[in-house]
C-alpha cells in the first residue's frame, strides 16, 4: 500500500471517536480487572492496574466525556486524603517537612475506591467486552479477585509450615521474610507475598467479607456462590494462619455482622459466631497465643506497644496542632526512640490509627479518620437494613462488615498507613458500592 494510502487509513481511523471512546472505556475497566488480580500478590501490580484505569478516565474526560461517578465514597475519601495532604503542610511549616515523595502522597490509596467506582461506571449500560451494566463489570471484578486471592490463600499453609519466601526463591526480594511468633517458634506466621503478616491479613479481610456476604444471601449464580464460598473459606483460614490476634477478633466480628444483618441468618448469627471461634480454637498456634495471654494477663508480649505508645505521645506532646506531617512518624520518631527507648526493636507507627492521625496531622487528621469510618458505616447502613433488592442487600452487608471490621482494627494497627490493607478497603467498599446502587442511579455517562 502505498505510504499516501496508509496516511489517509490512519486518519480515518482516529476519525471514529466511538472506536476510541470504547477502548478507553474497556481500558478503564481492564484497569480495575488488573488491580483485582494483583490485590492478594503485589502492590505493584495493583498500583500499575489503578493507575491505568485513572489514565483511562482522564483520557475520556479531554475529549469531553463525563467520568466521575460520584458515590457515598467520595466525601469520607476526599475529606480523609485532603486532611492527610495539609498534614504535610503544616507540618513542613511546623519544622517537620516531608522526608521523601513516598511518604508525603501516601494518602493516594484512600484515593482508590473513587477511581475504581468511576471506572466500573463509565460504560453505563449497554453490551461492552466486560459486561452489560456497572453490576456485571463489578461481579467480575470480584469473581477476578476471588481467584487470585486463593494464590496467597493457599500459599499460606506451607508458609505456616516452613517459613517458605516465594519472592526470596525467585529472586525477586534480596533478604528472606520470616514471620516468626516468639510464643510458637516451632511455626511461622503466613505472609503470602507481603512483607509481614498483618498486612496480609488486612489485605484479605475486607473483600473476603463482601465475598461471604455475597455468598450467603446474595442472589448470584451457583458457580459464582461455590467460587465465593470456596474463596472465604480459604482467606478466612490464611487469616487466621498470620497468626494475627487482631485478625482472628475482627474476622469474627465480621462473621456476626454478616449473620446478624441476614435476614434468614439472624437467628443463627451467635451460635454460627460461637462456632467460628470452637473451629479457630482448633489450630494450635490460636490456643497457644491465647493460653500465653492468660498467663500472663495480656502484658509482658505488649511490651513493644508500651514503647511505640509512649514515643509516640512525645511526638504528640511537641506537635500537638500540626502534628510531624502524613508519613513522616517513622522517620520522625526516631530521635524519640533513641532517648526515650533505646533498647526498642519495634520502631514504626504507633499501632493505633487514631493516634498516629494525631501524631502526624494533628486533631484534624484524627477527626477526619474518625468521619471517614463514620461515612462509609453510613454509607451501607439503610441499604443493608432496608433494601429490597437481595443483591443489594447483601452487598451492602458486606461493605458494612468490612468497613467495622477494618474500623475496629484501627485501634490496635495502623491500618490505613500500609498500602495492601488500604487498597484492601478500597478495593471492597468499592465494588460493594456499585452492586448496591448499581440500575437505581443514573450513571456516570448521564452526568456532566
Amino acid at each position: 500500500m502505498p505510504n499516501g494510502d496508509v496516511a489517509l487509513g490512519v486518519a480515518h481511523a482516529l476519525s471514529r471517536p466511538a472506536r476510541w471512546e470504547t477502548a478507553l472505556r474497556a481500558l478503564a475497566v481492564l484497569g480495575v480487572l488488573a488491580h483485582a488480580v494483583f490485590l492478594p500478590i503485589s502492590i505493584a501490580g495493583t498500583q500499575i492496574g489503578l493507575v491505568t484505569a485513572l489514565a483511562a478516565l482522564l483520557l475520556l474526560r479531554l475529549k469531553g466525556r463525563p467520568v466521575w461517578a460520584r458515590s457515598a465514597l467520595d466525601l469520607p475519601c476526599l475529606l480523609l486524603s485532603a486532611a492527610a495532604l495539609l498534614s504535610v503542610l503544616l507540618g513542613a511549616l511546623a519544622g517537620s517537612p516531608p522526608v521523601g515523595w513516598h511518604e508525603a502522597t501516601l494518602w493516594r490509596s484512600i484515593l482508590a475506591p473513587v477511581v475504581i467506582v468511576s471506572a466500573l461506571e463509565v460504560g453505563g449500560e449497554g453490551a461492552t467486552l466486560f459486561g452489560a451494566t456497572p453490576r456485571e463489570r463489578a461481579i467480575l471484578a470480584l469473581s477476578v479477585w476471588s481467584v487470585a486471592a486463593l494464590v496467597p490463600s493457599l500459599l499460606a499453609w506451607p508458609q505456616f509450615l516452613t517459613g517458605f519466601d516465594p519472592l526470596h526463591a525467585l529472586g525477586l526480594r534480596n533478604d528472606v521474610v520470616h514471620a516468626i511468633v516468639p510464643v510458637y517458634p516451632q511455626r511461622f506466621a503466613a505472609v503470602g507475598f507481603f512483607r509481614w503478616y498483618q498486612r496480609l491479613a488486612h489485605n484479605l479481610t475486607p473483600p473476603l467479607c463482601l465475598g461471604a456476604a455475597l455468598a450467603l444471601q446474595g442472589r448470584v449464580r451457583t458457580g459464582l456462590r461455590l467460587l465465593l464460598f470456596f474463596t472465604t473459606f480459604a482467606a478466612s483460614a490464611a487469616v487466621v494462619l498470620t497468626l494475627s490476634r487482631a485478625a482472628w477478633v475482627t474476622l469474627l466480628f465480621a462473621a456476626l455482622v454478616i449473620m446478624v444483618f441476614g435476614r434468614r441468618t439472624r437467628r443463627f448469627a451467635i451460635p454460627f459466631t460461637l462456632l467460628a471461634a470452637l473451629a479457630m480454637a482448633l489450630h494450635p498456634g490460636v490456643r497457644v497465643r491465647i493460653a500465653w495471654l492468660v498467663e500472663n494477663k495480656g502484658f509482658d508480649i505488649n511490651h513493644d506497644r508500651e514503647e511505640i505508645w509512649t514515643v509516640c505521645r512525645a511526638v504528640v506532646h511537641d506537635y500537638p496542632l500540626t502534628g510531624v506531617g502524613f508519613g513522616n512518624l517513622p522517620v520522625r520518631s526516631i530521635p524519640y526512640y533513641n532517648r526515650l527507648e533505646p533498647q526498642g526493636k519495634l520502631r514504626a507507627w504507633c499501632h493505633d490509627s487514631f493516634l498516629s492521625a494525631w501524631a502526624e496531622g494533628g486533631p484534624l487528621l484524627c477527626a477526619a479518620l474518625a468521619a471517614y469510618w463514620a461515612l462509609l458505616v453510613r454509607a451501607f447502613w439503610r441499604p443493608a437494613w432496608s433494601s429490597e433488592d437481595a443483591l443489594s442487600r447483601s452487598a451492602a452487608v458486606g461493605g458494612l462488615a468490612a468497613v467495622l471490621a477494618m474500623a475496629a482494627t484501627s485501634f490496635v494497627h495502623d491500618t490505613l498507613y500500609a498500602s495492601e490493607a488500604a487498597y484492601g478497603i478500597g478495593f471492597a467498599v468499592a465494588i460493594a458500592t456499585v452492586l448496591v446502587r448499581s440500575g437505581s442511579l443514573p450513571q456516570a455517562t448521564g452526568r456532566r
